[in-house]
């Protein structure tokens, strides 16, 4: 009878007179281990293989992140993230998928291939080739979404401060941005507080935080949802909270200009000052916003917001918002900001005022 062969319980590494001893169940958790930091190392030590000729004669290999407002991001080993204006790109080439979107509000998606001629690109996918023009793309987005989320989103945060020693007049401001687009969807997300401060009268604050859902149709249209909290001393309005739908249409959208017109239903609750019950009204809703962007040193952005509540259930009561901001960089994604505007209420409570209205200086900063 041949003897079993024992089984090698353990194995020994000889280091500079030192032993280190691994178990046999030790040895697979640390091959494991090793797969797993591979495997999350991998997307950060990929090889950039994406190429983007540009106007000058100059050639970038880099990761092509998204198209959005005129602008490219890539990101490169050698410059980390960089913005390159879309209307100096001559071609450009990426073997991962990505949906494109047209001025028309048409989507396709393919990898990019380079056609060899300027201005054009093919998005291939499944078998399928379809040729489009440059000029006429407005958006450019990796059909895998990021792990890190975060990443994904556009914005910025500013603040402004004034005084006067005369009066003792003082205004402090702060407001924010955040905006993210997918495929079929856009999200923002908006507030901003105006307090002010004199001697020898109340101090009056004025606040709003909004959101709006746009969920993306065939040929620029969307449906909306929204909701928005605000508060204004001088319209004598303690707290105003509202949401509601609509439908809504993109008018323009090109690689510098956005115009989009909705209409809709909202559900208002407003606590006004003094001694008068909270009411709750059912109001309709028009809304236009124009924004303009140029990146052209300095980068300038206008944007303009008009919104118009008719009452349906208190007749003949208008409210209306009317906002406009024009924004100049001043150093890499620092800028200063002149922002306008006018809140108005054709039946404000007895302690408001029927209008509210204002210019803010500040300086922000985009990410």
């Amino acid at each position: 009878m041949r003897p079993r062969a024992r089984r090698q319980e353990s194995s020994t590494m000889i280091r500079g007179g030192h032993s280190l001893h691994i178990g046999g169940t030790l040895l697979p958790a640390l091959v494991a281990l090793t797969v797993a930091l591979l495997a999350c190392a991998g997307p950060a030590l990929a090889e950039k293989t994406d190429i983007v000729y540009l106007r000058n004669g100059d050639r970038v290999t880099c990761e092509i992140k998204k198209l959005e407002r005129g602008r490219l991001k890539v990101s490169t080993d050698s410059m980390s993230t960089v913005y390159i204006e879309w209307k100096d790109i001559l071609r450009l080439s990426s073997k991962a998928l990505y949906i494109v979107e047209m001025e028309s509000g048409t989507r396709f998606e393919g990898i990019l291939a380079d056609t060899g001629r300027d201005g054009e690109l093919v998005l291939r996918h499944e078998g399928q080739e379809q040729l489009v023009s440059m000029a006429a793309v407005v958006w450019v987005d990796p059909l895998k979404l990021d792990a890190n989320r975060i990443k994904r989103w556009d914005g910025s945060v500013s603040a402004g401060f004034d005084s006067s020693k005369a009066n003792s007049d003082t205004s402090l401001t702060a407001s924010f941005d955040a905006r993210r687009r997918a495929e079929d969807f856009q999200l923002n997300f908006n507030g901003s507080i105006y307090s002010r401060s004199q001697d020898g009268a109340e101090d009056s604050l004025r606040a709003n935080f909004g959101t709006v859902y746009r969920g993306l149709l065939e040929d620029r249209w969307y449906w909306a949802a929204l909701g928005a909290v605000e508060r204004n001393d001088e319209l004598g309005m303690d707290l105003r909270t509202l949401g509601g739908g609509g439908y809504g249409r993109f008018l323009v959208q090109t690689g510098r200009s956005l115009w989009s017109a909705t209409g809709g239903l909202v559900v208002v609750n407003e606590q006004r000052a003094g001694d008068e019950p909270a009411e709750t009204n059912l109001e309709g809703l028009l809304n236009t916003e124009y924004e303009f962007f140029t990146y052209d040193t300095p980068k300038t952005t206008l944007t303009t917001s008009l919104t118009v509540f008719p009452s349906i259930t208190d007749a003949g009561r208008v409210r209306a918002d009317l906002e406009i901001g024009l924004r100049r960089e001043l150093v890499t994604d620092l800028f200063i900001e002149l922002s306008v505007y006018d809140s108005y209420d054709s039946r404000p409570p007895e302690d408001g005022t029927g209008n509210d209205y204002g210019i803010v200086t500040s300086l922000g900063y985009t990410f």
